[in-house]
């Protein structure tokens, strides 16, 4: 359709730019970037950017908006001159997202052969590398690494495959299916073709092996490994010095077409030193992922323990009830990593655009809890405090004495999750019969009554409870421009409060709700996100709980000297009450997928809130992560 526009043979950058170009029906602006290009050495990504640049009229709101019939103005070569061409990793090596990048045009540059189509490369690339995706194919995120899959060679005979298309398609064709939940790590499973990863190169007698059997090689990999070494520096520090490791390891394999077998397994370790608190050291190992998941055209079913994350928003995702928190460490970690497996059977069907999701909790898991005079324990026992409660004199001694008891009897719910992506708005709505994996502490009658009498309790226990709860929520997210918006809400029908009268507990109707935005300002390498959080107690009464609470949450990140520093604020401020935290962070990242980096975590705040009781807890860590 170009080659009346094309100069035969590489033309230099010198020459003379080509001629205007109509644009017709079915083109995307990376098919005809690939096309105009002068000469192979110019990216496709560069020349793109370019075409964008230079003819900001013929597109409709963004890159994704190019109108048919439009006329662009090829840039000059001198424009092209400026921007030097990126070598194409092969399979098993790494590409760092740069802040224009899409998938699209990413998997357009990786595919090792051409006529591998487009979006056979997307989908590789989508399901090899989950964490570099906050939930979809739309929402690639910049300065993430994927890793390159290995791909079939494609040949004139080869089979067409099956898969979502995420290119920018002609407004009458089916949008790629990216209605699962957007925030969900779970829909990571590798497509049936992919070589195995494994440490070291794979031997040509076990690919033989590999072929007269037909079974696929274990894809082994560390998810996650970390080293952190923490010092306290405020004077009423509980301890001196903190130390955090973590491995996270997953093999898969694929049993046939349809069947996927997936192990993985964790290991944690913390220990504190010095400081009014005891010195402890706790090693825990743990499941992680371990599914058998059947694949059919239209429907999946994964059985086993699973994250599942529904939601779009940072945080404090108001529908995401059915997953586990992970509370070791506060809130320290980013949001994605605060999250465990569930034991849970799992059904999704796919129509189009349309995804249901339905998922059944047979065993309820609580909340994952440091050790019990850990620093970031939500009881201080050796102070004498709850969280989320303002401190006492007159309980002190009686929480510094009580005894914890979790009921974690019975299951843990269910929901189903009804999304739609495509062009427009991405938008989905939930039903959920959950409990409350973070436990709420009351004191139990006995100690209760003896309180209110003014006696000392004789064996004085906290009882941590999980009330069930309906929620009854939706979410939804646009683009425009360089922008995504996303909005998320939900209503609770049994929200744990503490009367202040007689220090009952009991449970109200709630509200949760969050607005927010990600971008690129100036469109650079420069990422933004801010989100605007509401919690709502409804009818709540005289209760020692908040009853409303405003905050202002995000993050801050930036590459900088030829990507090999990142640097990077993540922040949470509370608005109606004082309530901050603040995470700066500066990162090497020359050999990713390793870095090093040095980072600060402040709290402060008002009796009642977080900040305020892990005030004394601010930390300067450095260390170590990587994934491989």
């Amino acid at each position: 359709m170009l080659a009346g526009l094309l100069v035969l043979g590489p033309m230099p950058l010198a020459a003379a730019a080509p001629a205007p170009y109509t644009v017709q029906p079915g083109d995307t602006l990376w098919s005809i970037a690939r096309d105009l290009r002068p000469d192979p050495s110019v990216r496709i990504q560069a020349m793109a950017q370019a075409l964008y640049a230079r003819n900001p009229d013929a597109f409709d709101g963004g890159p994704e908006g190019l109108k048919a019939g439009a006329t662009l103005q090829p840039p000059a070569p001198d424009e092209l001159a400026r921007t030097e061409p990126s070598p194409i990793p092969s399979a098993g090596n790494h590409y760092t997202v740069r802040a224009s990048d899409t998938l699209w045009s990413v998997a357009e540059r990786l595919r090792p052969d051409p006529r591998i189509p487009t979006r056979e490369m997307v989908q590789r690339l989508f399901e090899h590398n989950p964490h570099a995706f906050d939930g979809d194919v739309h929402s690639l995120r910049a300065g993430a690494v994927l890793r390159v899959p290995d791909m079939p060679t494609a040949g004139p005979a080869a089979a067409p495959v099956a898969v979502a298309d995420a290119s920018p398609a002609p407004a009458d064709d089916a949008a790629p299916d990216t209605s699962a939940p957007s925030r969900d790590t779970n829909n990571d499973a590798e497509d049936e073709a992919q070589r195995a990863f494994v440490f070291g190169e794979e031997s040509a007698e076990d690919a033989d092996a590999d072929t007269q059997t037909g079974a696929a090689a274990w894809d082994l990999r560390v998810k996650d490994a970390r080293i952190e070494l923490g010092v306290l520096g405020t004077s009423g520090r509980p301890v001196d010095h903190v130390q955090h490791g973590r491995g996270v390891v997953s093999a898969r394999r694929d049993l046939n077409e349809a069947w996927e077998l997936r192990l993985g397994a964790r290991a944690d370790i913390q220990a504190q030193q010095g400081g009014d608190y005891p010195s402890t050291t706790r090693a825990r190992a743990d499941y992680d992922e371990n599914f058998l998941r059947y694949r059919g055209d239209r429907t999946r079913v994964t059985v086993g323990t699973q994250r599942i994350l529904w939601g779009r928003v940072d945080e404090i995702p108001p529908t995401d009830r059915l997953s586990t928190k992970d509370l070791t460490r506060f809130g320290l970690d980013p949001y994605g990593e605060r999250r465990r497996a569930n034991p849970a059977i799992r059904a999704e069907f796919f129509q189009g655009p349309w995804h249901a999701d339905l998922v059944f909790l047979p065993l309820f898991r609580p909340a994952e809890l440091p050790d019990r005079d850990n620093l970031w324990h939500p009881v201080d026992r050796n102070r004498g405090r709850l969280l989320g409660l303002p401190q006492d004199p007159a309980l002190a001694p009686v929480i510094q004495q009580a005894a914890l008891d979790d009921d974690v009897s019975g299951n843990g719910g269910a929901g189903v999750r009804l999304g739609r992506s495509g062009r427009g708005a991405d938008f989905a709505v939930t039903v959920q019969r959950a409990r409350h994996s973070q436990p709420y502490y009351r004191f139990d009658t006995e100690t209760r009554q003896a309180i209110l009498a003014g006696q000392p309790p004789g064996d004085p226990t906290l009882e941590a409870v999980h009330p069930r709860t309906w929620v009854v929520g939706g979410d939804t997210a646009f683009a425009t421009g360089a922008w995504t918006w996303r909005a998320e809400a939900a209503w609770l029908s049994d929200v744990p409060v503490t009367r202040a009268d007689d220090l009952r507990q009991t449970t109200v109707e709630g509200v949760d709700w969050v607005v927010g935005a990600e971008g690129f300002p100036g469109d650079g390498d420069f990422r933004m996100t801010t989100q605007l959080a509401g919690q709502h107690l409804l009818n709540a009464g005289d209760m020692l709980d908040a009853r409303e609470s405003y905050f202002l949450t995000g993050e801050l990140e930036s590459p900088f000297a030829d990507y090999n520093w990142r640097a990077r604020l993540r922040y949470s401020i509370g608005l109606n009450r004082r309530d901050v935290y603040l995470n700066p962070e500066l990162a090497w990242i020359a050999r990713e997928p390793m870095e090093f980096y040095i980072g600060l975590h402040w709290l402060d705040g008002a009796e009642g809130t977080a900040g305020g009781f892990y005030r004394d807890n601010r930390i300067l860590v450095t260390g170590w992560r990587g994934q491989f």
